[in-house]
Parts: C-alpha cells; sequence; structure tokens
C-alpha cells in the first residue's frame, strides 16, 4: 500500500517536473559518456602507442567525474528545494491527518530513489546507444572502420554513474526532507504564502536610474573584455587571461544588474499605446530581471562556458589533420638493398601501392676542404619580410629564417613521388626555380610567408639567384609528423646531385594499396602490415605513431570539452527555468486578479509563453555576444579548421544541438507555467 503510494507520487512528479527529469537523464548519459572513455576502440587502440599519455587522460577523468557530482549536487539541491515547496501544503495535511514525520521522510527518500531508478532505467540504455554511436562515428572518422569492432559495455563505468548518481540525490534530499519533516503542519500549511512583492512606489524612479548607470558600466566593462580577448588572449599570458575574466565576469553582472532599466524605458514609451496583456508581460519580465539579476548573471556565464567548449570541442576534432594530410605510410631507415627485397617479398607486396626513395640531405660543405660552393643566404625572401607591418609572427618568421642558413634540400623527383602516390598534382621547376617546404602549416607566421610567396620571392645558392615558386608546400614527407622540416627546398635534381649523391639516400617512402584500407580501415589495415613488419627486424616509421599522437590530442580535447559543455548547458538552462518558475509562483495571486478583470486563461498563458521566450533570451544572448568574442579569440589562436562539407555538416550539428536544447527547455518550462496558471482554482 505505502510502496504503490509512492510510485502514484513519484510518477505524479516526474510529469509535473519535466525539466528536472530530464536533466537527471542527461547528466546520466554525461557520466556515462565520459565513464566510458576507456571502452572506446580508438582509446584501445591508443593504449597500444601512446599510453603514458592516455594513462595521464585517465587520471584526469576522476577530476571530471567529481566536478560533475558537485554540479549535479546543487542541480538536484535547488530542483528539489522548489519541488517539495510545491508540495509543502500537500505535507502539511498529511501529517494534520496523523502521519509521522518518519513516515514523511521515508515518503520523500522513497519517491527520490524511486524516481532515480526510472532514470537509470531511461538514462543508462540512451547512454549505452549514444556511446556506441559515439564509438562507430569516431572510429570511422578516424579511418579505424568497423572491422573488428565488438560492442563493450562499461560496467566501471555503470558502477560508478550509479553510485555517483544516487549518493548526489540522496544527500540532497536527506538534507532537504528531513528539514521538511521536522516541521509543523501549520507552518507547511502556511509556507506556501506569497512573497511580500515590491510595489512601483516612487523609490523605483531612484532604482531605474541606478539601473541605468549599471546598464552603463556594465557594457563599457565588457567591451573592455572583448577588446582586450581580441588583442591579446591568442598569446595565452595567464595574466591577461585572469584580466580579462574579472572585467568580462563582472561586467556581465553589472550589465544584468542594469538591464531593468531598458525594460522600464520600453514599458514607458509603449504604455499608451500597448493592447492586451503587453504592458503585464513587460512589467512581469522587468521586475524578474531586477529580481533575479544574479541569476540571469550566472546563468549566462554558464551558457558562455557551455558554447566556448562545444566550439573548442568541434575544433579540436576537425583539426585531426593528420588523417586528411596522409602521404606516406611506412618510412624505412636503410639502403636499396634491404628494403627492395622487402617490399618485393610475398608477406608484403600484396599490401604494396608504391615506394619511393626520399632524398633530402642538409645543405652544408663537408669536413673537408669544399670542391663546391656552399653559400646560400634568404637575403630577397628576408629583405621582403622584414618591410611587413612589425608584429611578433613576423619577428617569429624572421628569427627562424636567420637560424636556417643550412636549410635542407629535398630532390624534386622524390617530391614529386610523394605527390604522385598521394594522387597529387607533380611540381614543375625551371632550372633557375626552386620551391619552399615547411612542416609546420599553421599559425599567423604560415600565413605571412604564404602570402609573401605569391609575390616573387628570390633566394641565393652558390651566388646564383633562384626565384621561389609562389606556392608554399607542406605535404608530409615521412611518416612519421614527429620528423620535423622548419623551413627546407625543393631544388630540381640536377642542382640536387651536383651536391648529394642520390644512391645514397637512407630514407624510403612506401604507400598501401587504396582498396586495402578501404576494405579494412585505416588503422586495422596498418595493423596488420606491422605484424609482418615487425618480424624482419628493419628500422621503420610508422604513420600510425603520428596518427596516434594527433587522435589523443583529438580525442582528449573533445570529448572532456564536450562534456563539460553539455553540464554547463543543464545547469544554466535548469537554474533559468526553476527561477522563472518560483517566481511565478511567489506572484501566482496576479494572474488571479487578472482572471477577475475578465482576462482568459489562453491570453495569461501567452504572456507568460512571452515572458519565459524573452527571460531566457535575455541570457543567452548576452552569451552569444560574449561567445562570439571569446571563440573568435580562441580559435585565432588555434590551426586553422579546414573546411569542407562534412566539417560543415559537423559544425551545422552542434549548432542544431545547441538549439534543440535551448528551444526544449524552453518548451518544457512554458509547458510547466501553463499547468500551473490552470491551476489555479479562480481561474477555472
Amino acid at each position: 500500500m505505502f510502496f504503490d503510494f509512492v510510485k502514484r507520487n513519484s510518477r505524479k512528479m516526474r510529469k509535473e517536473n519535466g525539466v528536472y527529469f530530464a536533466s537527471l537523464i542527461v547528466s546520466i548519459v554525461a557520466f556515462y559518456v565520459i565513464l566510458s572513455l576507456g571502452e572506446q576502440d580508438v582509446m584501445l587502440y591508443l593504449k597500444t602507442i601512446e599510453s603514458d599519455a592516455v594513462e595521464r587522460l585517465f587520471l584526469l577523468i576522476p577530476v571530471l567525474y567529481a566536478v560533475s557530482l558537485v554540479f549535479v549536487f546543487f542541480l538536484v539541491y535547488f530542483a528539489n528545494r522548489y519541488q517539495l515547496q510545491q508540495r509543502s501544503h500537500e505535507f502539511g495535511l498529511y501529517l494534520m491527518m496523523g502521519m509521522k514525520q518518519s513516515k514523511l521522510f521515508l515518503m520523500i527518500m522513497g519517491e527520490t530513489i524511486w524516481n532515480g531508478i526510472v532514470a537509470l532505467c531511461i538514462g543508462l540504455p540512451i547512454s549505452l546507444f549514444l556511446t556506441e554511436l559515439i564509438n562507430l562515428t569516431t572510429s570511422r572518422l578516424v579511418g579505424m572502420g568497423i572491422i573488428g569492432h565488438a560492442f563493450r559495455i562499461s560496467w566501471t563505468g555503470i558502477s560508478l554513474t550509479i553510485c555517483g548518481f544516487f549518493l548526489v540525490q540522496l544527500l540532497a534530499m536527506l538534507i532537504l526532507s528531513f528539514t521538511m519533516s521536522r516541521k509543523e503542519p501549520i507552518e507547511l500549511l502556511h509556507e506556501e504564502k506569497e512573497k511580500s512583492q515590491s510595489t512601483m512606489t516612487p523609490k523605483w524612479g531612484a532604482v531605474s536610474l541606478l539601473s541605468g548607470v549599471a546598464l552603463l558600466f556594465g557594457t563599457i566593462f565588457l567591451c573592455i573584455a572583448y577588446g582586450m580577448s581580441i588583442l591579446y588572449l591568442r598569446n595565452f599570458d595567464y595574466r591577461v587571461f585572469a584580466l580579462i575574466l574579472l572585467v568580462g565576469v563582472c561586467g556581465t553582472f553589472i550589465l544584468f544588474r542594469g538591464l531593468g532599466s531598458v525594460i522600464g524605458v520600453y514599458v514607458k514609451r509603449k504604455g499608451s499605446s500597448s493592447t492586451g496583456l503587453s504592458m503585464f508581460t513587460a512589467r512581469q519580465l522587468q521586475e524578474n530581471v531586477l529580481h533575479q539579476w544574479s541569476s540571469l548573471a550566472i546563468s549566462s556565464l554558464l551558457i558562455l562556458m557551455a558554447m566556448v567548449c562545444f566550439a573548442f570541442g568541434t575544433s579540436t576534432a576537425l583539426t585531426n589533420s593528420a588523417v586528411a594530410n596522409r602521404t606516406v605510410d611506412y618510412t624505412f631507415n636503410g639502403n636499396e638493398d634491404e628494403i627492395k627485397p622487402l617490399v618485393k617479398s610475398d608477406e608484403l607486396a600484396p599490401y604494396v601501392d608504391s615506394y619511393y626513395r626520399m632524398a633530402l640531405h642538409n645543405f652544408y660543405p663537408p669536413e673537408d676542404e669544399p670542391v663546391l660552393n656552399y653559400h646560400f643566404a634568404w637575403t630577397g625572401l628576408i629583405e621582403t619580410v622584414s618591410s611587413q607591418d612589425d608584429s611578433e609572427p613576423k619577428e617569429i618568421l624572421l628569427n627562424n629564417l636567420s637560424m636556417q642558413y643550412t636549410p635542407y634540400f629535398i630532390s624534386l623527383s622524390s617530391y614529386n613521388a610523394m605527390l604522385e602516390a598521394a594522387g597529387k598534382k607533380p611540381i614543375q621547376l625551371a632550372d633557375n626555380e626552386v620551391a619552399m617546404y615547411t612542416s609546420d602549416d599553421t599559425g599567423a607566421s604560415y600565413d605571412i610567408l604564404k602570402d609573401i610567396l605569391k609575390k616573387s620571392q628570390t633566394v641565393e645558392i652558390a651566388e646564383n639567384e633562384y626565384t621561389l615558386l609562389p606556392t608554399l608546400y607542406s605535404d608530409q614527407i615521412v611518416a612519421d609528423r614527429a620528423i620535423t622540416l622548419m623551413y627546407s627546398l625543393i631544388v630540381p635534381d640536377a642542382l640536387f646531385e651536383q651536391y648529394f649523391d642520390a644512391d645514397e639516400t637512407w630514407l624510403w617512402n612506401m604507400t598501401l594499396k587504396d582498396e586495402f584500407i578501404e576494405e579494412k580501415g585505416l588503422m586495422q589495415a596498418m595493423l596488420e602490415v606491422d605484424q609482418v613488419l615487425n618480424s624482419t627486424g628493419l628500422q621503420y616509421e610508422s604513420y600510425l605513431a603520428s596518427m596516434g599522437r594527433q587522435l589523443f590530442y583529438t580525442v582528449a580535447g573533445s570529448y572532456t570539452t564536450f562534456y563539460l559543455g553539455v553540464m554547463f548547458l543543464i545547469i544554466a538552462n535548469t537554474v533559468l527555468g526553476l527561477n522563472f518558475l518560483m517566481q511565478q509562483r511567489s506572484t501566482r495571486s496576479r494572474y488571479q486578479t487578472l482572471a477577475m478583470l475578465g482576462a482568459d486563461v489562453e491570453s495569461i498563458c501567452t504572456s507568460v509563453r512571452k515572458q519565459i521566450w524573452l527571460y531566457f533570451i535575455l541570457a543567452i544572448s548576452v552569451a552569444f555576444v560574449s561567445g562570439i568574442f571569446g571563440i573568435w579569440s580562441l580559435l585565432t589562436a588555434m590551426p586553422a579548421t579546414v573546411f569542407s562539407l562534412q566539417n560543415g555538416i559537423v559544425i551545422g550539428l552542434v549548432v542544431l544541438l545547441f538549439i534543440v536544447i535551448e528551444v526544449g527547455y524552453i518548451r518544457m518550462i512554458q509547458r510547466k507555467s501553463d499547468v500551473e496558471i490552470r491551476k489555479l482554482k479562480e481561474i477555472e
């Protein structure tokens, strides 16, 4: 009997508090997704090649888990406090009818446990489906394919999700229900009594004036923070970052403190021409902003943090250039007599598409008396760089060029063999032309150099002047991106062989067949070839090592930031929604008065829906404007994301997800508000 009573109450609570219940389910999903990271195919692969880095990432997960528990605790605490306050009259009647306080306590805790079980029964299957979808999508994006994929359940993740979820729920409800159950019936019966609200007395003129001043100062502070973020944030100086953060946070709080004056000006201008309940809607919104300005500011900052996390996670995921720019699968260190028999062997030949020498050499004179002229200078290029406007990237570029007085020469035929294997157009060089190469293809210095080369620059080699092609090349010339060449020159074979013997090449590249990679997936294919090569004892570098480092940063950056973004968004929207509903509940007599004056239920509900839209839009719009500058500064300091149709779809899906979450929360709050309005007996 008592259990059935608890189940009925739990069902009623879930129906009436859909916002809170949905937030719990999303929290469960977020918990499991981050805790099951170790079971992802990509992470299992990374353990084999980047075990130390992966272990450091796994050490970070408990910290994220603990922080999330704190977030969810406050979410549960404030949401249930609102929920219990709504039912105070009900609890008072239970006690008046003879229910013991201990039984009331057990009833409240029982409802919490039952709702938690229902949330877990819904959230965990969603979590399993979502993690499997993420697993397959990530594997596909990074080239692993689905060969060898197996459905995995992280039992540790499920256990920690259940334990953490119930710990937070029971702790919050233990505090609230113990306080509630200790109250006398008379206290509970009158706890819903409406709080006195400020009336529009003459003091509101002074309040409006102070609000206007606060709005002005808040706007100024935010503009200062925006300007500083554009000018200085890309340098990642922690002192500047702390200053920008302080100014921005203060500006946000002060701005929301003054937003009431803007609504007041609107009310005064539209007062004579307003129709229906528009004046009432504006006045209610103004009072909400004036009373809840700190909550609005906190929610706006949380939404801003969610936007930045989503942007950083998306950018990190899309800058996985190691896969997109793959040109070489294996690089061997040895001579042709060792490499050729291996490549032509029965074990390896079925996998090989092409192999070729990568002839490169540092342009410096031999230790004995040099016969040839080894003079080299970036003279023409440095002069053009020096004429550019002063900037930190320019100084970095000049410093790098001045240090590269003996650059590497790359044979044109070797570089073209690499381009041909990658399906790219070969380079054509005249006798007096060379092309510039760099392995660092990101950053402001790279952009400056790329633009300068379009203006026909020159360099000096052995007292002869050579013209640089207008294109800056940065294709991967060896398998492992850890082997880098700052600035090098792609030179005609005749010039290369004039100084170096191409037959003494010690680097050989090999690529795998496309059909083999398409069948197995990139990682599975290369792991299979690795098994063959490991038995030969030959020294080689695999593209897997380069990919592993890139994937680690991709997974670590995107997973953790998306996780934090979801948590921030949940907390922000729940705080906004519950604060509005509590404010509406404290002013419910006004809606009763409207009904007595002849307003119908639908008109009142429409008015409240408009208030909710405007209330959320205020917080989101400030976060959106701040997010534009924050994300802009963040992304300019990161490697540029190569835009493609696939990347555009991913960005669009992230933006759509954000919009869907916000609209979903607003609609849930509106439905809850409509139910509360229709509950008023005087309106029915």
